[in-house]
């Protein structure tokens, strides 16, 4: 994954309205393929509108605060915490967040963006944090898909 493949998701990756339905479809994608992978079970949160529409740990998971600090991540720098690791060396607020007990310089946070605004995160912990990116962003990609 390198940093223009990143950002193009950011652009291509964006809603008109963003619905909690949708928020549940991707769910539902991520744990079906999470599933077929046979991969560790995975934790799913995402906030909305500053709402928590959905919190989902899969049996076997047990909470951890990786999910609220990947979702922390991804509203305070306005990216998918994957761009905080990639531009961590970059950006000196990021490189700060490495130490930091709130945050999550990793992959496995992405943004809710509707109409150029980012509203909310969508945030997978469990699996490697380039494979949780992976989870969100295909499955984002088939309920978007599935809209037009």
């Amino acid at each position: 994954m390198d940093k223009v493949e990143l950002l193009e998701q950011e652009q291509t990756l964006q809603f008109e309205a963003f619905t909690h339905e949708m928020g549940l479809e991707i769910a539902q994608r991520v744990i079906k393929k999470v599933k077929e992978l046979a991969g560790k079970p995975v934790g799913i949160r995402i906030v909305h509108n500053d709402l928590l529409i959905l919190h989902y740990l899969m049996d076997g998971r047990r909470e951890s605060p990786w999910l609220n600090r990947k979702e922390k991540t991804v509203m305070d720098s306005g990216h998918s915490s994957l761009y905080t690791f990639l531009y961590a060396d970059d950006v000196p607020q990021y490189k700060e967040w490495e130490s930091s007990p709130e945050h999550a310089v990793c992959g496995g946070g992405f943004p809710i963006i509707e109409n150029g605004e980012v509203t909310g995160a969508i945030c997978v912990s469990g699996l490697e944090h380039l494979e949780d990116h992976k989870l969100i962003v295909e499955s984002m990609e088939e309920v978007l898909a599935s809209q037009y």
